[in-house]
């Protein structure tokens, strides 16, 4: 299977650190998109196809749950599968983001932790990887 994945990430390190990751995974992809923030993120979401999309929950501009929100209300992008990626030790949260069936990666991890999470989407072991 090939796959569009959208990494956002207001951290252009954090998210150039991301990416390198996601290219030690044996992947078929086909486009790799970076967002630098919450509404570009949006504005890729509208404008290509992603199947799967990593996004960090404390951005500048619009933070990931406004993201989140704002993906929930589009009837376009409201089932692109998502894991969120969080530094916070919040089980409030952490709860929240599984329940609601999406991923949840926590702060920091390894590119082995993250290509677990990707190849459960990507083996269809779950349409929202938790």
């Amino acid at each position: 299977m090939v796959m569009n994945i959208l990494v956002v990430e207001n951290h252009r390190r954090k998210g150039t650190g991301i990416i390198q990751m996601i290219g030690k995974i044996d992947l078929d992809i086909e486009n790799l998109y970076q967002a630098n923030d919450g509404n570009e993120g949006l504005e890729i979401l509208k404008t290509y196809f992603v199947d799967l999309m990593l996004v960090d929950i404390d951005m500048l501009v619009i933070d990931g749950l406004e993201v989140l929100g704002k993906m929930r209300s589009d009837t376009d992008c409201s089932e692109v599968p998502t894991i969120v990626i969080s530094s916070r030790r919040d089980m409030k949260l952490f709860n929240a983001v599984t329940s609601s069936g999406l991923g949840y990666l926590h702060r920091p991890f390894s590119w082995r932790m993250l290509r677990q999470k990707i190849l459960k989407f990507k083996n269809g072991d779950a349409r929202y990887v938790v």
